[in-house]
């Protein structure tokens, strides 16, 4: 699944599957867990991707930057937390040159509360660029990441990117979505009706 997993702080993960990867040659236990999750899109259109926390302590803000390969395909258009997390967490955002400055804060003293799975605090919404290739890729990724405790100390963190998926194996109308319009349009294809 998409848990990551911090007691597999010794491996390599990549896309959710963890692999034997040996000592990365620092001594700071990784406490806390921010992750991407994977979406789909259509050229022109949208992508709402889901951003998870898992950690083993509180965590009472966040702060990262994320950016995108190839740069021009997403721009982020939308961040805010999920119903089903803390209500009283907030979420904002400021498109640079350098990529999405995202942050997470409380004005009421809230905290995430520890958990050993990862679960979803909130989502993040990409325009996507009309010249995206049908096909291609976009990889997001964070290039910064601060996480705050509750006492506000900097806690040891570690960051997982998503993909957006330009199109999908099966969407013959290219709508974004996979459904029976799709399957009839096979049909009448090999049957060659159309």
């Amino acid at each position: 699944g998409d848990n990551h997993g911090l007691a597999c702080e010794a491996f390599d993960c990549d896309g959710g599957d963890c692999e034997e990867g040996g000592d990365d040659g620092g001594s700071d236990e990784v406490q806390v867990a921010l992750i991407l999750g994977d979406g789909m899109a259509t050229p022109g259109g949208g992508a709402e991707i889901s951003l998870s926390v898992e950690s083993v302590e509180p965590v009472a803000g966040i702060q990262f930057v994320i950016s995108s390969i190839p740069s021009g395909w997403a721009n982020v258009y939308d961040f805010h937390m999920s119903t089903s997390g803390e209500d009283c967490f907030e979420a904002d955002f400021n498109n640079t040159a350098s990529g999405t400055i995202g942050l997470i804060y409380s004005l009421s003293g809230c905290e995430f509360s520890p958990s050993d799975e990862n679960y979803e605090i909130g989502s993040i919404t990409f325009e996507i660029s009309e010249y995206a290739e049908w096909g291609g890729v976009i990889e997001l990724y964070f290039t910064e990441l601060i996480v705050a405790s509750s006492n506000g100390s900097q806690v040891d963190a570690e960051s997982y990117g998503g993909l957006i998926s330009i199109g999908a194996l099966g969407d013959v109308n290219h709508d974004g979505q996979i459904n029976v319009i799709d399957a009839v349009a096979i049909i009448q294809f090999v049957l060659q009706f159309e």
